[in-house]
């Protein structure tokens, strides 16, 4: 079985926020911020495989991850 990971951004948004990879309501891998605040956009974080990740164009050495439980 292929582990899954949620992955972070090495850098933050502007406001300090991290930036994760997530699945967009249109399929597809984007990056975006999680602000606290906004705590039901947590529920978008997806684990993903390091093939998905590269597949979608991100380079998987941007991100720090970390495996799903």
């Amino acid at each position: 079985m292929t582990k899954r990971y949620y992955w972070i951004n090495k850098h933050k948004d502007n406001e300090g926020n991290p930036i994760y990879l997530i699945k967009s309501p249109f399929g597809y891998i984007s990056q975006d911020s999680i602000w606290t605040k906004f705590s039901d956009m947590a529920d978008s974080i997806t684990a993903f495989t390091q093939e998905e990740v590269i597949k979608w164009g991100y380079n998987p050495e941007n991100y720090v991850k970390k495996e799903v439980e």
